[in-house]
């Protein structure tokens, strides 16, 4: 097996040429006409080459033995006639062919006899000969070096992973959230663009940095450069998530985004308090009373009156009040509540909670609102739903048109939404509510492990809501 050895640089490669009358019948990945296999060993010592040489020429005697069989390119120009003579003739070829050879290597030897001896008188000549072996080895090896690039071209194009194609197995995963699921696909569209690669194996730590670079620096969104903490939080990490995933699945040897470091910008300076003050919060409750304007639809009128006061007295998150169903208005004993869950829509730590609602809520009529709406969404329609897996869901739409009616209120809160979530943790810093109940009514973790044990019960959670006084406008 040892014709079949060959080294490159040190290390060991195996080597077999296509016998001539199969050339064409075995192609490269790029579908030129192969005419050898030459594979890496990948090692340096001959004797652990030497079981792995006789494993390739085994695969390489069972591909020539196949193509051989079904005859696709052994042929006799011209037919002979099956036979003695035939036999005869065919012997007579073999001896001519023998003679031909032995004679041959004869006058090779000759030659360099005669070139050695002739080397040995002429210093000139022997200098030639030198350049003519090194240029010689040197053609050699060049050969060797543009296999080894075909081989590794071969071998990549045989492991090529497209990144949308790992993406969309990674979508597919049961329990993906199809909202993160929507929001990170035009993430790895803009890497692919970019880069111009599809192809996870060849994506590096380079790419990648050049990506966040050109994010932090070129990108913009409505006219506006990509905060930090975009790049870091959406794009980066909606790349970095999937490409862990692909290693710990085995799809990838590798992920490239774990040494991107994050974007860091100089922080923002803060003008303002990211709550609603009182004054403020009056003008969007007296505004939540002036009903229709213009041609809003029933859905939004409906948003602008309710919304906006259970954000006061909740302290949710805008898309988990906008998203509530009828089925979410619960009475538990003697309490009235709204359940949050994520059976309705996007709740960020993905746990359901229930939160009492205000007596104020009760007086101004809530759940009279709520028993004449229809089964479903108590503020859109789902006739009207573009897809189940948009990004800008109803529930989302919907808050981020809360948003701007407060603006153009006159309310220059940075989130006017999220402001409300402030507030209620401010109102219950200012009345003397048990921290353990503003946090099971916003839904926020508390760092601190004694209150993780035991149940956060209705009618105490209602005992503390209660110390919040009714906004009067």
């Amino acid at each position: 097996m040892r014709e079949y050895e060959t080294k490159v640089g040190a290390t060991y490669y195996f080597r077999r040429v296509v016998p001539p009358d199969l050339i064409g019948h075995f192609r490269t990945a790029t579908g030129k006409p192969r005419i050898e296999w030459k594979y890496s060993l990948k090692t340096k010592d001959r004797r652990e080459a030497a079981p792995k040489i006789r494993k390739w020429a085994e695969v390489t005697d069972k591909l020539i033995d196949a193509a051989r069989r079904g005859g696709a390119v052994l042929r006799a120009d011209p037919p002979v006639a099956a036979g003695v003579e035939a036999m005869r003739r065919s012997q007579a070829v073999i001896d001519d062919m023998e003679l031909a050879s032995v004679e041959a290597a004869e006058l090779a030897r000759a030659h360099w006899d005669d070139v050695e001896a002739r080397a040995e008188a002429d210093p000139a000549f022997a200098a030639q000969q030198a350049l003519r072996a090194a240029a010689t080895r040197l053609d050699r090896e060049r050969q060797d070096i543009e296999f080894a690039r075909e081989l590794a071209r071969e071998e990549r194009d045989a492991r090529k992973v497209a990144l949308m194609d790992l993406f969309e197995r990674y979508a597919s995963v049961p329990g993906r959230n199809a909202k993160t699921i929507a929001q990170w696909r035009p993430y790895v569209q803009k890497l692919i663009a970019f880069t111009g690669i599809d192809d996870a194996t060849r994506l590096t730590t380079r790419h990648l940095i050049d990506w966040r670079n050109h994010l932090r620096d070129v990108e913009t969104y409505r006219g506006k450069r990509l905060s930090a903490k975009t790049i870091n939080g959406s794009y980066l990490a909606a790349v970095n998530v999937v490409l862990g995933w692909a290693v710990d699945d085995g799809l990838l040897d590798s992920n490239p985004a774990r040494d991107v470091k994050p974007v860091q910008l100089p922080k923002q300076p803060q003008t303002r308090s990211r709550s609603l003050s009182d004054d403020e919060a009056r003008k969007v409750l007296l505004a939540t009373r002036k009903g229709r304007e213009g041609k809003e639809g029933d859905d939004f009128v409906n948003a602008k009156r309710w919304v906006p006061w259970l954000l006061c007295y909740t302290g949710a998150r805008v898309t988990e009040i906008t998203q509530l169903r009828k089925a979410d208005v619960v009475k538990l004993g003697e309490v009235h509540a709204i359940r949050i869950t994520p059976d309705a829509g996007s709740v960020k730590n993905k746990l359901a909670r229930v939160v009492p609602l205000h007596p104020d809520l009760i007086a101004q009529g809530f759940l009279t609102f709520v028993a004449k709406r229809r089964a479903g969404p108590l503020f859109f329609s789902p006739d009207k739903r573009r897809s189940e897996s948009a990004i800008n869901r109803q529930a989302n739409r919907l808050g981020s048109k809360l948003a701007e009616w407060v603006r153009s209120l006159g309310v220059g809160a940075p989130q006017p939404n999220h402001a409300w979530r402030h507030r209620f943790v401010t109102l219950g810093e200012r009345y003397g509510l048990s921290e353990r109940a503003v946090d099971a009514m916003t839904g926020h973790s508390s760092g601190k492990m004694n209150r993780r044990y035991g149940e956060n019960e209705i009618d105490v959670v209602y005992r503390e809501l209660g110390k919040i006084p009714a906004f009067r406008l």
